[in-house]
């Protein structure tokens, strides 16, 4: 048991201030813990799960109360490496129906989503794809889903690990917008990586090079309608698909996609890490939660000026705009890059946030959310976050060792813009 008068020396009180949070992170530390996922009724299994599973899935965790894939090749093959490999050579194929479809229909769609994003939807051409925000009124953010608009009348949200069904049918109740808002049997896989646009082009023709980026497409794959977006989470070439009645038809869709991509070497993965956090792309829940503000993520641009139309937290993110531009910051950590030394991060996932200090014999003030060792840059890179003075490119800080005992071994690292490079 540790006592009150310990806490500023012993590790697991980190003396970082997050005094803007109602929760704090837990940022104590305690190691990988040899356990294993439950998989029981309580989670949802998406339609691709037992394929999934088939090719190889050893390491899932929860997302959207769904089981999320995030490991196929056995450590002793090569682990994440290998998929890395696969990635940025090759071809991938990841399950991601974790990120739910949440439809928004009805004669006054294009009004309520304007109204519960901050961009301007309105200037989003029919069967395009944008990146959004949503945010309460104290400009706090609820969800950073893919908007997918299929007509003025029609939108999907592919949304982050967060309940925005709920929100939005909460939002509606006081405003009574004519829409109908549900979760519809759609489930995304998404094909990333150096081939993807060949394999693409054989799956569904010519659209899929004449495909402009954040484009949408209706299309076949094996006779089934899919809706194509050449998005994705890697940093690499991509593209995600829809495919349309999922509990129904996930098989037949599946195994196509395997035949096709066997000529390119396609490897079923998860999302991988070293190209996401290189290219400052946030996880939710991992990197950015719903006590951050956008400003505080580097998402400032996701906050347009001069959107003409009233949208929830419009208030609460100008004042914050003022109140920053005057170096009155309204949160204690910003998001950063980070280049670190050290030998290469074995491990691709963080058990526990690393603390970060500005000195090697300094008190921790910030943390790491998410690391991995870049084969491209061939350097270890991370995001963090630290308080406003720390994050300037070039400055130097000091990540401590996830230890249990001790963090007083630490490791230098360089602040970046993003893109890491």
């Amino acid at each position: 048991m540790t006592n009150e008068s310990d806490k500023g020396t012993d590790p697991n009180f980190s003396s970082v201030d997050q005094s803007d949070r109602t929760v704090p992170v837990n940022l104590r530390q305690t190691g990988r813990a040899d356990i294993k996922l439950l998989i029981s009724t309580r989670a949802r299994k998406s339609p691709y799960w037992h394929l999934a599973v088939e090719a190889g899935c050893w390491r899932a965790e929860l997302y959207n109360r769904t089981y999320l894939p995030r490991g196929y090749t056995p450590e002793g093959d090569g682990g994440s490496a290998a998929e890395y490999e696969a990635l940025t050579h090759r071809v991938t194929l990841w399950d991601i129906a974790a990120a739910r479809q949440i439809r928004v229909q009805g004669r006054e769609a294009t009004e309520f989503v304007d109204y519960v994003v901050t961009r301007d939807v309105t200037r989003l051409a029919p069967m395009r794809a944008a990146y959004v925000l949503l945010c309460d009124s104290s400009g706090r953010m609820i969800n950073d889903p893919l908007l997918l608009k299929i007509s003025p009348d029609e939108y999907w949200f592919s949304i982050s690990d967060s309940d925005l069904a709920l929100w939005l049918k909460g939002v509606n109740v006081g405003k009574e917008f004519d829409v109908q808002i549900q979760e519809i049997d759609v489930s995304p896989v998404q094909i990333q990586g150096a081939e993807a646009n060949r394999l693409m082009a054989d799956l569904i023709g010519d659209i899929a090079s004449e495909m402009p980026a954040f484009g949408l497409s209706e299309a076949e794959i094996a006779g089934l309608p899919v809706l194509v977006s050449r998005t994705g989470f890697s940093g690499e070439a991509g593209y995600e698909v829809y495919l349309k009645n999922s509990s129904t038809h996930a098989e037949q869709m599946w195994d196509t996609i395997l035949r096709a991509g066997e000529k390119y070497g396609l490897a079923v993965t998860g999302p991988i890490q070293p190209h996401r956090i290189s290219s400052g792309i946030l996880a939710w829940g991992q990197d950015v939660d719903n006590e951050m503000v956008p400003f505080q993520v580097g998402l400032g641009g996701h906050v347009p000026r001069d959107k003409a139309s009233d949208y929830i937290g419009r208030d609460a993110l100008e004042r914050m705009r003022t109140e920053i531009a005057s170096g009155n910051h309204p949160y204690k950590l910003t998001m950063v890059g980070l280049r670190m030394d050290g030998d290469p991060i074995a491990e691709d996932y963080l058990s526990d946030f690393w603390l970060v200090a500005p000195s090697p014999d300094s008190e921790p003030v910030g943390f790491v959310t998410s690391a991995s060792y870049a084969p491209k840059l061939q350097t270890n890179v991370a995001l963090a976050r630290l308080p406003v003075e720390l994050a300037v490119p070039g400055t130097q800080v000091y990540v401590f060792d996830p230890t249990i005992e001790s963090t007083s071994r630490s490791t230098p690292a360089v602040v970046s813009d993003f893109p890491i490079e």
